[in-house]
């Protein structure tokens, strides 16, 4: 009998990041506080401009502090990493992607983009990147609000890379879907961060 594949959800205790990024802006160390170097001044000039044209290529994918983060329906914009949705559809019952489920879900394909000027704790997987940051809801109950769960993952080429850590200035492929209710109302896809500010919304077809 086929084993059911599920998108594993990730409760994060103790973890400060808000909504792709850090609240506060970094301070730089004076330079008496750091170390000598013994590498060439030559061989730092290089490392320097490889490092800057990086950031240059990158940098509007990001936005300078978390509190400016932003959602237009296709990248959620942080200052530690972004979310970028390349593609979404309805998949019915028995077809890849969902053929374990007896309902249809609405699946996105999304890049998680981590900055190049990255490098605290905690590490950025695309899984969490997702779940710490969207939720899923169609507005077909007139007394509740109707939150979607999240299901089994729609794409199996991201079994083995969904917890993967990114690196800076890395990009990472990844998948997630949710469990429809009907098959007439829109999904609305909220951005926000885990203390509730909102970030931006879309809505998706599911016809």
């Amino acid at each position: 009998m086929k084993k059911k594949i599920v998108l594993s959800l990730i409760v994060l205790s103790g973890v400060t990041l808000v909504a792709c990024g850090n609240s506060e802006e970094k301070t730089e160390k004076s330079s008496a506080d750091k170390p000598q170097s013994s590498v060439s001044k030559n061989s730092t000039s290089k490392t320097s401009e490889t490092k800057e044209e990086k950031k240059e290529e990158t940098s509007g994918d990001f936005v300078k502090f978390a509190k400016d983060a932003t959602f237009d329906g296709k990248m959620l914009k942080g200052n530690t990493y972004s979310v970028k949705i390349t593609s979404n559809k309805v998949i019915q019952p028995g077809e890849v992607g969902n053929e374990y489920g007896d309902k249809p879900v609405l699946a996105f394909w999304y890049d998680t983009l981590v900055s190049p000027e990255y490098n605290e704790s905690p590490a950025i997987n695309p899984n969490t990147a997702w779940l710490m940051n969207f939720t899923a809801v169609q507005d077909n109950d007139p007394n509740k609000v109707n939150k979607l769960k999240v299901t089994s993952l729609p794409d199996t080429q991201f079994l083995d890379s969904q917890m993967a850590e990114i690196k800076p200035g890395g990009t990472v492929p990844n998948a997630v879907a949710y469990e429809l209710s009907d098959n007439e109302t829109p999904v609305t896809l909220t951005a926000g961060s885990i203390v509730g500010k909102e970030y931006g919304k879309a809505d998706f077809p599911v016809k």
